[in-house]
């Protein structure tokens, strides 16, 4: 009568199979062990976190104070993420190691509401929704925000400025905005994108219909 001999795995009669495996499986740890850390880019920090005031002081806002909101900025689907793009002709290219720390339009939200509170600190400008109606409301759409290889950047925007009063008019603009791009690093990439949006807060301050004016109607009312 025959009997079945044990079956032989092939790590065993392979030694070197099996140490191939092992060497393997260290090259693939020390690999994920060695590869760079992700890195998040902000938009403005030290403007966004300070505001239109200094570090220490308290500005009281009152019924009288005019109230800005500015309301989430609309970006085109493929740029709003938390993925650091850069366009190379028809194609985008998305960092492998850079992210934004939030998505692109909250952080573009976030600095064009600080550098509007720069420009106007008598005035109460917010990103966050308020519990009476604001003076104005500010809607921005940007259509374009492109950080190219070829050395070029463009922004295109256009923006709504809705005041309280139902009866008048809403103010209505559009820009283009063309500088050059450096393209070397994600922080370089960043910083590009933060000029883009600066300067689309200055011509946004620049269209705006005389600040002050509601507070003093308010005033002569009372």
């Amino acid at each position: 009568m025959k009997t079945r001999q044990p079956a032989v795995s092939s790590s065993r009669s392979h030694p070197a199979l099996r140490a191939g495996g092992g060497l393997l499986l260290s090259a693939v740890m020390l690999s994920a062990c060695s590869s760079a850390p992700v890195r998040f880019y902000t938009l403005g920090a030290p403007a966004i976190a300070t505001g239109a005031q200094s570090v220490g002081t308290t500005t009281q806002i009152t019924d009288t104070t005019p109230v800005i909101e500015v309301e989430r900025a609309r970006l085109p689907d493929y740029l709003d993420s938390q993925d650091i793009m850069v366009r190379d002709g028809h194609e985008i290219v998305r960092s492998g190691l850079g992210r934004w720390a939030s998505r692109l339009s909250v952080g573009a939200t976030n600095l064009i509401t600080a550098r509007l509170a720069e420009k106007w600190p008598t005035l109460f400008v917010t990103d966050q929704p308020q519990p009476e109606g604001p003076t104005w409301r500010l809607q921005i759409n940007i259509s374009r925000l492109d950080v190219s290889r070829d050395g070029n950047a463009a922004l295109n925007a256009d923006w709504a400025i809705i005041p309280q009063d139902s009866r008048a008019s809403i103010l209505r603009n559009r820009t283009v905005i063309v500088m050059e791009s450096n393209t070397a690093s994600n922080a370089n990439i960043a910083k590009v994108n933060e000029s883009l949006l600066n300067e689309l807060s200055n011509r946004i301050e620049a269209s705006w219909p005389a600040p002050e004016q509601p507070a003093a109607r308010q005033q002569d009312k009372s």
